[in-house]
């Protein structure tokens, strides 16, 4: 009784009254709707479509997985590229693959998957009247793509690209030729996707969420991509931490992810919820607008931009805000998780100093501090909240921007950025680091130090075949951009899973910033 009233009176300091009815005065049913096979997720931003071309945002990731194909898996325990719908595959040359495609594949509506399907959607993607984002980093490699016979198909791409597997397992779904086809407007299909994956999409809306059911047709062949084990998934949109607490302490909901370690520990008190902490390769970082796009240009002073890094106390911050499995582990070196292939640096990010950071703002002419806009959003909230604190000490005055995921990627890409906390996870847990090089240093929108240097190397790496000489490259890549103080990594995000005692979240098999996959959940 007594442990129960501490949570309560947690529960009432952090939330409110509604929190602590929700925790315990109210009667608890049964939490997990296990006897009907359904299991009931929240998510923080509606769904309108599932389809990462049009709709690339993590969490629409989570559903594109598994309704969804691709010609080959990754497996993450194995770290290798095994077959998907494609049952083996072989270069030609350096630029031209083939892929022997799987016979007996059947899509969600029952018709069949062949080279057609695979033909039709390559030639979507690089058709210059497609219009969608990341398409030019994704696909702007390929060149054509050909039917050999009815379950042969040859790519070819414009130069070597030594990442390109592992690439098109996170980012080439594949869609049915006849459906996708006739959509006069294909940003629609994503509201009634067809796919050939472990779960098919019964609803899509964004009001009422997203309700995925096991697909009868679907045979696992790998580890890459498990079959369906929970028969029904409904995913509700509740864009509201709290609200998705209360549902979970009564009972109305099975899973919540992305809970913060304090929220976590006072939901422990709870006997029917229980807590998983999965190692994940997300981190948060903080960048500064060193090529002066946004008007702010105190940042086109490398002090300056160093003050702000040493002003940080990192570990501090990873003590504070990270479940204590992760704050055990080492500081990131680079931006890269080291889980990454090709992930290599030899330089340390500036150490915490605030009378280095204050002595190098008083050199800069900014004896006084000076303000400044950091944009944040998501699950870095808290660090960016922590980090403005700290700045306050060596006299930066920082206000927080925080912005919803597809707020800040439109001022972004306008240049309207002084500096950001956000999370970044090698787009959705792609297990190369080719797509973190491309993300921060290929010139584009998404660049916010415009360095020539740092845009030749990306350029390089990108076509280099052999593994010793394109790590190399990288490594110049990240020490580079650690010396520039262009941008630097605060936090890793562990995954933090707040879950129904009736359900089993597994300890491997993804690496996915979430810490889970839908097709690897099940009963216990």
């Amino acid at each position: 009784m007594h442990a129960k009233r501490g949570f309560e009176r947690r529960l009432m300091r952090r939330f409110g009254l509604a929190a602590v009815a929700a925790a315990g005065l109210l009667p608890l049913p049964a939490l997990a709707q296990k006897a009907q096979d359904t299991l009931r997720i929240g998510v923080y931003q509606p769904i309108s479509i599932i389809d990462a071309l049009y709709d690339p945002q993590p969490q629409t990731n989570l559903m594109d997985r598994v309704v969804f194909d691709t010609l080959v898996q990754y497996d993450s325990d194995k770290r290798e590229v095994v077959p998907g719908l494609a049952e083996s595959w072989k270069f030609i040359n350096d630029t031209t693959v083939e892929f022997k495609l799987r016979q007996g594949v059947k899509f969600h509506d029952g018709s069949d998957f062949d080279a057609d399907d695979v033909v039709y959607t390559v030639n979507f993607v690089i058709d210059p009247s497609s219009k969608f984002r990341f398409k030019e980093t994704r696909f702007g490699l390929f060149d054509s793509i050909e039917k050999v016979d009815q379950y042969t198909v040859r790519l070819k791409i414009k130069s070597p690209y030594a990442s390109l597997l592992t690439r098109m397992a996170s980012t080439l779904p594949i869609y049915p030729s006849d459906v996708h086809g006739k959509l006069a407007d294909k940003s629609t299909f994503g509201r009634n996707p067809v796919g050939t994956g472990p779960y098919k999409a019964t609803l899509v809306d964004p009001s009422r969420g997203v309700v995925l059911e096991k697909n009868p047709l679907f045979k696992q062949v790998n580890a890459g991509q498990p079959a369906a084990k929970i028969g029904k998934i409904v995913i509700m949109p509740i864009p509201d931490q709290q609200t998705q607490l209360a549902k979970m302490m009564i009972g109305e909901q099975d899973l919540m992810y992305d809970v913060p370690t304090d929220i976590a520990d006072m939901m422990k008190g709870n006997p029917n919820v229980q807590i998983s902490v999965r190692p994940s390769i997300s981190f948060t970082y903080l960048a500064l607008d060193a090529a002066n796009r946004s008007g702010f240009d105190k940042f086109k002073d490398i002090r300056v931009r160093e003050a702000m890094f040493r002003a940080i106390d990192r570990k501090a911050l990873v003590n504070a805000l990270q479940p204590k499995e992760i704050a055990a582990q080492p500081l990131q070196q680079a931006m890269c998780h080291p889980w990454h292939y090709s992930c290599a640096s030899s330089i340390d990010p500036p150490s915490y100093d605030p009378v280095k950071a204050k002595q190098l703002l008083k050199e800069a002419g900014l004896e006084n501090g000076f303000n400044v806009t950091i944009a944040t959003w998501g699950a870095a909230r808290p660090v960016a909240e922590a980090v403005a604190g700290q700045l306050r000490k060596v006299g930066i005055t920082a206000a927080l921007d925080s912005l919803t995921s597809t707020g800040f990627v439109t001022k972004r890409a306008a240049g309207q950025l002084q500096a950001y906390i956000v999370l970044w996870d090698n787009g959705g847990g792609t297990p190369d680091v080719e797509s973190t090089v491309n993300f921060f240093y290929e010139k584009g929108d998404r660049n916010y130090n415009q360095d020539p240097t740092l845009e030749d190397l990306q350029k390089k790496a990108l076509s280099e075949m052999d593994p010793k000489k394109r790590e190399a490259i990288h490594k110049q890549i990240f020490d580079r951009a650690t010396t520039q103080r262009y941008s630097m990594p605060i936090t890793p995000l562990a995954a933090v899973i707040a879950h129904s005692k009736d359900v089993k979240i597994p300890v491997s098999g993804t690496k996915k910033p979430e810490g889970f996959m839908f097709n690897l959940l099940e009963w216990k």
